[in-house]
C-alpha cells in the first residue's frame, strides 16, 4: 500500500489557531497521541487509516490544558461532527470525557492504553443515563501485533463491530 499523502492545515476557534495534520477520505477519524515521539501505536496505523478515512491529527497543546475542552474548540473549528476518535494512552481519558459530554461529535472510539493486558478487542458501548444513545467503544492491548490489531480497528471504525470480516 502506498503511504497516505499528508498535510498541515490550521484551524482557529474561539481565537485559538490549532494545527493539524490530515490525509486520506471519507469519514472523520481524529487520532491523538503524543507529538514529536516515535509512534506510539504501530507503524503502519496512520497509512492504514488514511486508506480508508479521513485522517486528523492535531497537535494537541503541552500540559496544563483541559484536553476534553481543547478537543471540542478543536472540532467546533473543524465544523466536524460524528467524527471516530482514536486515542492513545494520555489521550484516553480525554477521549471518553469527550465523548460522554459531547455525544453529537464522537460517534466511535478506539482506545489503545499504556500498560499491558492479555485482552484486546474489548468492545461495547459508552453511555450515561443524562444523555439518549451511547458511543460504541473499543479496547485494544498495546502489545498487539499490526496484522491483528489494524483490522480490528478498521473494521470497528467503519461501523462493522470489533471483528472484521471473514
Amino acid at each position: 500500500m502506498a503511504p497516505a499523502t499528508e498535510s498541515w492545515a490550521e484551524v482557529r476557534a474561539h481565537d485559538h489557531v490549532m494545527r493539524y495534520r490530515r490525509s486520506g477520505t471519507g469519514r472523520a477519524v481524529l487520532v491523538l497521541r503524543a507529538s514529536g515521539a516515535p509512534d506510539p501505536l504501530w507503524p503502519e496505523l496512520a497509512d492504514t487509516l488514511a486508506s480508508r478515512f479521513r485522517v486528523i491529527a492535531p497537535e494537541v497543546p503541552a500540559s496544563g490544558v483541559d484536553v476534553a475542552a481543547w478537543l471540542t474548540t478543536f472540532l467546533e473549528g473543524l465544523g466536524c461532527a460524528g467524527v471516530a476518535v482514536v486515542a492513545a494512552d494520555q489521550f484516553c481519558m480525554p477521549a471518553l470525557e469527550l465523548a460522554l459530554l459531547d455525544r453529537d461529535r464522537v460517534a466511535r472510539v478506539v482506545l489503545v492504553p499504556w500498560g499491558a493486558s492479555e485482552e484486546t478487542g474489548l468492545d461495547g458501548v459508552l453511555g450515561t443515563t443524562a444523555r439518549e444513545g451511547s458511543v460504541p467503544l473499543l479496547v485494544v492491548r498495546r502489545g498487539l501485533a499490526a496484522a491483528e490489531a489494524l483490522p480490528l480497528v478498521t473494521s470497528f471504525l467503519g461501523g462493522n463491530g470489533a471483528h472484521p470480516p471473514g
